[in-house]
C-alpha cells in the first residue's frame, strides 16, 4: 500500500450521512488523512459549525482531523476560543474572509494566544470569488487575504506555525514565495484549482529557487510544501486528483524521498501530533 499522506486542506460542507461516508471512503481508499475545517462566514454561505466538525471527526476517528475557523471580523475576536476550541479537539486554526487585513491590531492577541499552545494555523491567500456578500460588506477582500499580511504575524510570533493555502494562488504566487523563503515559519499548500491544477514544476521550481545559489542540494525550500487538496465533503474526487498533481510534480522535479514525504504528510502531521 502506498504510504499513507495528510491532506492539510479539506472543508466539511456537510454533514449529510451518505455524503460523510463516500468522503471516508475516498481517503481510506487513499491511505489518506484528512485535516476538515467548517465554520461559518465564507462569503456569502456557510459551512459546517466547528463544533459539528469536531463531532464528525470523532465519529471518523483515524481518517479526520479537526480545525476550527475562527472568525476575523470587525470586532476583537476573543482569545479564549483558542482554548475552548482546543479543549474540544480542534488541532489548528483556519483563518479566510476576514473584515481587516490579516495583520489587523485586533487580531493580534488572537494569534498570540495560538502559538502558546502550540497548535498551527491555515490562512486563505490569493483568489475569492465574488458573491452577493461582497455587496451588503464592501471590504477589500483580496487586499484582506494577500500573502504580504502574515508577515508581521511571523515575525512577531515566531514559535507558530503558518500554512499559506494556496500559496497566493496565480494573483500573488511569487509574493507567497518570498515570504516562505524569508521566514522559518512559514509554509505552503498548493490546495485548490487555483494553484496545482495552474501551476507545473517548472514554475514551482522558480518559485522556491534559493536567492543566492540556483541549486538547494538540501531543497531547503521545498521543506516548506504541504499537501493539501482543498476536497470538500460533497466532492471528495478533488483530494485523489491534487494528489496525483503533487506527486508528478514533485517527480519532475527529482526531489529525495524523505523530503516528498514530508511534503505530503510529515511536516504536518508533526504539528498535529499524528503518526502517520
Amino acid at each position: 500500500m502506498n504510504q499513507r499522506i495528510l491532506d492539510f486542506h479539506a472543508h466539511c460542507n456537510s454533514s449529510e450521512s451518505t455524503l460523510l461516508r463516500k468522503f471516508a471512503e475516498t481517503y481510506e481508499a487513499g491511505n489518506a488523512i484528512a485535516v476538515l475545517s467548517g465554520g461559518l462566514r465564507y462569503g456569502a454561505h456557510d459551512y459546517e459549525t466547528n463544533e459539528k466538525v469536531i463531532t464528525v471527526c470523532r465519529e471518523y476517528s483515524g481518517l479526520f482531523v479537526p480545525m476550527a475557523r475562527i472568525d476575523l471580523w470587525d470586532t476583537p475576536p476573543d482569545p479564549a476560543q483558542v482554548h475552548y476550541y482546543a479543549e474540544l479537539g480542534a488541532k489548528g486554526f483556519k483563518f479566510i474572509y476576514p473584515y481587516h487585513e490579516y495583520d489587523h491590531d485586533i487580531y493580534m492577541p488572537l494569534y498570540a494566544e495560538i502559538e502558546k499552545i502550540g497548535l498551527p494555523v491555515l490562512f486563505h491567500t490569493g483568489n475569492f470569488r465574488p458573491s452577493e456578500a461582497d455587496i451588503v460588506w464592501q471590504r477589500p477582500v483580496l487586499k484582506n487575504m494577500n500573502p504580504l499580511n502574515l508577515d508581521r504575524i511571523a515575525r512577531s510570533f515566531q514559535k507558530l506555525q503558518i500554512v499559506m493555502a494556496h500559496l497566493g494562488t496565480s494573483v500573488w504566487r511569487h509574493e507567497a514565495s518570498e515570504l516562505l523563503k524569508m521566514h522559518e515559519n512559514i509554509y505552503a499548500d498548493l490546495a485548490g484549482s487555483g494553484s496545482w491544477q495552474g501551476l507545473s514544476a517548472e514554475e514551482l521550481a522558480v518559485c522556491f529557487r534559493p536567492y543566492i545559489h540556483p541549486f538547494d542540494p538540501e531543497y531547503r525550500n521545498f521543506r516548506k510544501l504541504i499537501f493539501g487538496s482543498d476536497a470538500y465533503v460533497s466532492y471528495p474526487a478533488v483530494m485523489p486528483a491534487a494528489r496525483q498533481h503533487y506527486e508528478m510534480m514533485l517527480s519532475k522535479l527529482g526531489l529525495p524521498q524523505g523530503i516528498r514525504d514530508g511534503i505530503m504528510g510529515e511536516t504536518a502531521a508533526s504539528w498535529l501530533g499524528i503518526a502517520l
